[in-house]
């Protein structure tokens, strides 16, 4: 939610309170903010972690949402895993040190296996050539039964005692998608938009139950899966869910009215998303955070954190 702070790089430290003292904001300090909740979701489901070898973070991007350095003092390593190229390697090899030999960057990691079924390309074509909406939905219904023979990090199956996903639900594949649809919405009638979306819609939902079955793939038995979400913009018109969220609730009236509004209000993406991991993990296991998170332009978000152990 905030933009990572790149610093000069320093002298490499021993120990491990160099991971600290890089001269790096990672809100480590911080008191009541989004970073600040993240990174107590993270600590209370440590306290219930048994081992604690190795890590994964998907999703950790330029952002610094969740405590790199912090995890690493914890962990005997840490595997950052993201989409796009980021620049914690280059951070990491000017640090060398401690740093270098405790955390690892994986960049360009296709969670939906998307690229591998070459879709975006293939609907690029079919775009571009004004090719009928039956035809482009059908190619992207049929993307989410292709996908499925597809493997995502199979070296990485049950290597990691706890794996954290990053604000990943709400950025896979939708967002990308609509930005390659849009141009080409006028040329189609308001029923073959509406059947372009319905397809659209399918093919998310079928690869955010496809991502939260990657995260349990990575965990190995008795480790511990977390995730943080935006649940809901908070613009102008709903500001008002802020207000009530915190108006004499008890703990249990408090929950029952966050999913009352997430039923309503709550971005897709991520009601799919924590719903399907909901059902996926032990109910005596569940840890449920919820905050009030602000992004850099100024907009605020309800935000979730889950955390437990595969069912």
């Amino acid at each position: 939610m905030k933009d990572f702070p790149w610093a000069t790089p320093q002298p490499e430290g021993a120990g491990d309170q160099a991971l600290l003292q890089e001269g790096l904001d990672w809100g480590e300090h911080e008191y009541g903010t989004h970073r600040y909740h993240v990174r107590r979701l993270i600590e209370d489901t440590l306290a219930d972690l048994p081992m604690r070898d190795k890590a994964a973070v998907l999703g950790a991007g330029n952002h610094g949402d969740v405590d790199i350095p912090g995890m690493a003092k914890a962990f005997q390593q840490v595997t950052v895993l993201d989409s796009e190229p980021n620049m914690l390697q280059e951070w990491l090899d000017a640090q060398g040190g401690v740093s270098l030999s405790r955390i690892k960057s994986l960049s360009r990691i296709d969670y939906t296996c998307l690229d591998q079924a070459s879709l975006y390309e293939k609907l690029d074509e079919l775009l571009m050539t004004s090719a009928p909406a039956s035809d482009i939905a059908a190619l992207l219904r049929d993307a989410s039964f292709q996908v499925r023979g597809l493997e995502v990090l199979p070296h990485l199956h049950r290597t990691f005692s706890f794996v954290m996903s990053s604000g990943v639900h709400t950025a896979l594949f939708y967002p990308d998608v609509l930005m390659q649809v849009q141009p080409y919405i006028d040329r189609y009638k308001e029923s073959e938009v509406r059947q372009m979306m319905e397809a659209i819609q399918f093919l998310r939902n079928s690869l955010l139950a496809d991502y939260n079955k990657l995260l349990l793939s990575l965990v190995r038995p008795g480790g511990r899966v977390a995730m943080w979400t935006d649940m809901i913009v908070l613009d102008e018109a709903r500001s008002w869910i802020a207000d009530e969220l915190y108006e004499n609730r008890s703990s249990t009236d408090r929950t029952t009215y966050l999913f009352e509004m997430f039923g309503k209000y709550g971005l897709e993406g991520a009601v799919i998303g924590l719903k399907d991991l909901y059902d996926r993990l032990k109910p005596d296991q569940l840890l449920f955070r919820c905050w009030i998170g602000h992004s850099d332009s100024g907009r605020r978000y309800v935000t979730v954190g889950l955390s437990g152990q595969a069912r």
